[in-house]
């Protein structure tokens, strides 16, 4: 993500398995937790969706009092999950993490392509 500002305060890819692939987060947060805790909110809100027949889903968006928490799908096997400050641009951190989650997919397709 190219997000030069202070909106985004944490980072990871990491696997539908829950396993962090890539992170860069606080100190305070454990990688593999949130990695694992990314991965439950996906398989989830994707059981959710198929459940209400609403579709596939896009991304998922938490707001707490003190942040907010947004994980998407960064391809078929991946994850994007991003930590903001509380009053961060959710516009442009949603523009900025799909073109992200779109290039992490692309990425590992290619790497882990069986060809």
């Amino acid at each position: 993500m190219t997000n030069t500002g202070t909106d985004v305060t944490g980072v990871a890819a990491a696997g539908l398995d829950g396993i962090a692939l890539a992170s860069r987060m606080s100190s305070e947060v454990s990688n593999e937790r949130l990695a694992a805790v990314a991965a439950t909110i996906m398989g989830v809100t994707r059981r959710v969706g198929n459940e209400l027949r609403i579709g596939f889903t896009e991304e998922v968006i938490i707001k707490a009092n003190k942040g907010l928490f947004m994980v998407l799908p960064a391809g078929d096997q991946s994850l994007l999950a991003i930590n903001l400050r509380q009053d961060a641009n959710l516009g442009l951190v949603r523009l900025e993490a799909r073109d992200a989650a779109r290039l992490i997919g692309q990425v590992l397709t290619t790497v882990y392509s069986p060809n």
